[in-house]
Parts: C-alpha cells; sequence; structure tokens
C-alpha cells in the first residue's frame, strides 16, 4: 500500500501534529511540504483536495482529508494498534475533543491572530491586546492541568495536538513558570514522551520565531 501523503508546511503546528501523531502509530508518510508564499495551495488540482486550501490536508488511497483534528482521529481510528491515544470511551472522547477545540479556538487562533498581521499586512510591531491573549491563553491551559496530561494520566491527542501550538506559543512569547507552573512542567514532560519532539517540536518552532524577527525587521524597513 502506498504511503499517506501529507500536505503541510514545516512550521505549522497543526501540521506537525499530523507527523507526530504518525510517528506514534507506526504509519509511514509521504510528506510534501509546501510553500504558501507561491500560492501552492491555490492549486486547481490541491483545491479540488481541499476547497478550504489549507493546510495539512492528507490524501489516503483516493480519500482526502483535511483539518488536523479530522485527520489525527481518522489516522488512530483506523491505523492505530490500540486506542491509546483516542479511546473509545465516549466521555473520555468528549474530553480530548474539548481540548481539541481548545487548540483550534484559543491557542492557534491567536497565534494566529498574532501573526498574520506581520506575516501578510506589513504590521511592524507585536499588538499588545494579541500578546495579552496570549497569556491568557496560558492561564487556560494551566488551570486545565489536573493531572500529568490534558485528559486523564496518559498522553492522547489532546497533549499531541495542543503541544504543537503551546510549543511554538511559547517559544515566540515563554510562559511565566512563576504563573503557570504545571504549564511548563507538563512541556518538559511531553519532550521525554514524544518522539522526535525536538525537531517537530523545538526545532521548528524556532524556525518560526526566527522567520517572525525576520518580517518585523523586513516590516519597519518599509
Amino acid at each position: 500500500m502506498a504511503p499517506i501523503v501529507l500536505y503541510t508546511t514545516r512550521r505549522t503546528p497543526a501540521g506537525r501534529a499530523v507527523e507526530i501523531t504518525a510517528k506514534m502509530i507506526g504509519l509511514e508518510l509521504d510528506v510534501k511540504f509546501m510553500d504558501l508564499t507561491k500560492k501552492e495551495h491555490m492549486t486547481e488540482e490541491f483545491l479540488k483536495m481541499n476547497p478550504l486550501h489549507t493546510v495539512p490536508t492528507i490524501v489516503d488511497g483516493d480519500v482526502p482529508l483535511y483539518d488536523s483534528h479530522a485527520i489525527i482521529i481518522y489516522l488512530v481510528s483506523k491505523y492505530a494498534k490500540d486506542d491509546k491515544l483516542y479511546p473509545k470511551d465516549l466521555v473520555t472522547q468528549a474530553r480530548i475533543n474539548a481540548m481539541l477545540h481548545l487548540e483550534s479556538g484559543v491557542l492557534f487562533a491567536r497565534l494566529r491572530g498574532l501573526l498574520e498581521p506581520i506575516f501578510y499586512k506589513g504590521c511592524a510591531e507585536l499588538p499588545q491586546d494579541k500578546m495579552d491573549g496570549i497569556y491568557n491563553a496560558y492561564d487556560l491551559v494551566e488551570g486545565s492541568l489536573q493531572s500529568d496530561y490534558l485528559v486523564g494520566n496518559s498522553l492522547t491527542l489532546a497533549d499531541i495536538s495542543c503541544c504543537t501550538s503551546l510549543s511554538s506559543l511559547h517559544t515566540l512569547f515563554p510562559a511565566d513558570a512563576g504563573k503557570c507552573p504545571k504549564l511548563i512542567a507538563y512541556l518538559k514532560r511531553l519532550e521525554q514522551v514524544i518522539p522526535d519532539y525536538h525537531e517537530f517540536n523545538t526545532v521548528r518552532a524556532q524556525e518560526a520565531n526566527t522567520y517572525l524577527k525576520l518580517k518585523l525587521e523586513e516590516n519597519k524597513k518599509k
């Protein structure tokens, strides 16, 4: 069987969540990094697969799927040898789903809300209200950590999804260890239990940080 094709970018948290999930369940991916600045996601071929023209998008056989949360649930449900990452218990699933919505509706949304004006609209400053929203998001995660992981006492898709945006946010705008000690300990814990965490999260978050600084300097010269 041909490997599943993943269309993504190196830095996007959502794509990294798909890569980590595949790594966790021993699934081979054919990863194709796209250049969004060249509108590679707006081609007729890509729009047929994903009319929302977003990454990540996968193609499994002749089935295209998009949205990282839908993708990682699909991959685990179809290909994982057990249900540890997304247990069949409906209450546990609901709690994981709530954290997936936290990632998309709060963590990534606030990251994107801060970066888009800089990357696409020429903004040369970091908006304080956007930064305040990010630190507020850290408080929400801090309050959600009632155990070692976001849902229960073992790693689930909730952690895999949230850790990608959190690692990017924390690299760009470090959380205060005094205010969010559980969050800091949680991120350190994930470094130990997620395979290739350094490559997927630390290295690529640093790439995003470098790119942000370059864009800010570039915008200031305009």
